[in-house]
């Protein structure tokens, strides 16, 4: 066994989810040329395939980035392949756990950039800002002096983020240059320093080289994430407010990294809290209250018919995972992660 697959071990253990029946989550990227990208593409998707291993995994010429999900021995197969290759050092890696597969399927996609903000030309694995250990997080955003910036869109800030972060409200990571070249450009005293954060460290490790693009010179990242902070910080220390939005069935995760309280609106893709469930828009499947007004008649046919059948195989006892509904869904799931 490698030295990733026992980090997966140890990880496991720390989240007391070790030896338990179910499956491990191994959330991963890093930034790195990879002028054979395209090669690696058929390789990955037959080790997982033959490991029963389900997610998606991006592959461009400047890195890898994805999410995984299968048995813990499956997972740590794929590990051991990972660390042969060599190139991969320094591996973003944060895991979890679900008492279910996670995914319908296993995806490796190849794309131009592993997470899409629209500047290809920004390259981390060249330049980007610093890492900060989640330790050392707590000190950082106390500082007067910076400001702590979300990089995540607004579906996501909605249901936590640290307190007093920057929302930047942006719908996808596509707007984030541009409410980076404002806060560059725009009137007023320019941050000192510059904190930011997302999900599992992709987007902000982005984000913080654009920002010295944009001439900032102090500029800061979470290193690993928000999953990593909630991995490492004891809940008694933690800055962290609310839950976080994942890119799975579990919606969020709480501050142990257990499956959270939100379930998912399917039609519009919004997290929606127990009490938003009770709403007079909500339809199971078919609409809530954030996109009621503006699901046609046609959309809330289809999804409602969707729904229906899914009713119709738990009751005969089928999980209904090959259906061209359900696979929508996860497409759609996928799209919003790499933005």
């Amino acid at each position: 066994m490698t030295g990733l697959a026992d980090n997966m071990k140890e990880a496991l253990r720390r989240l007391d989810i070790d030896n338990q029946p179910g499956f491990v989550i191994a959330a991963l990227y890093k930034f790195v040329d990879l002028p054979d990208y395209r090669e690696l593409q058929p390789r990955l998707q037959t080790l997982c395939d033959a490991h029963d291993i389900h997610g998606t995994l991006l592959l461009a010429e400047e890195g890898i980035n994805g999410t995984v999900c299968g048995t813990d021995h499956g997972i740590a197969t794929f590990l051991d392949w990972v660390e042969t290759d060599g190139r991969f050092g320094g591996l973003s890696l944060k895991f979890s756990a679900s008492p279910e597969q996670a995914f319908l399927r296993m995806k490796v996609r190849l794309k131009r950039e592993i997470v899409t903000m629209g500047r290809p030309e920004i390259r981390p694995a060249q330049a980007t800002g610093t890492y900060v250990e989640p330790a050392e997080w707590n000190a950082l955003i106390d500082d007067p002096d910076v400001m702590v910036i979300d990089t995540r869109n607004r579906y996501e800030t909605a249901i936590g983020s640290f307190a007093g972060a920057v929302d930047p409200e942006t719908d996808s990571f596509r707007d984030f240059p541009g409410w980076a070249e404002s806060l560059a450009s725009g009137a007023g005293e320019r941050p000192k320093k510059l904190a930011m954060f997302c999900t599992g460290g992709i987007r902000c490790e982005k984000a913080s080289a654009l920002m010295q693009d944009f001439g900032f010179e102090e500029v800061y990242h979470l290193k690993g994430g928000i999953l990593r902070y909630l991995e490492d910080v004891p809940r008694e220390d933690s800055r962290w407010q609310g839950e976080c939005f994942v890119f799975d069935n579990r919606v969020a995760v709480d501050h142990d990294l257990k499956p959270g309280r939100h379930a998912m609106c399917h039609a519009c893709r919004m997290p929606l809290a127990p009490e938003d469930l009770e709403h007079e828009d909500y339809a199971p499947g078919v609409s809530c209250h954030h996109c009621h007004g503006a699901t046609d008649d046609e959309r809330r046919q289809r999804f409602a018919e969707r729904q229906r059948q899914i009713g119709l195989a738990r009751e005969r006892g089928a999980a209904h995972l090959g259906t061209a509904a359900r696979r929508e869904m996860e497409d759609r799931r996928e799209d919003q992660q790499e933005d």
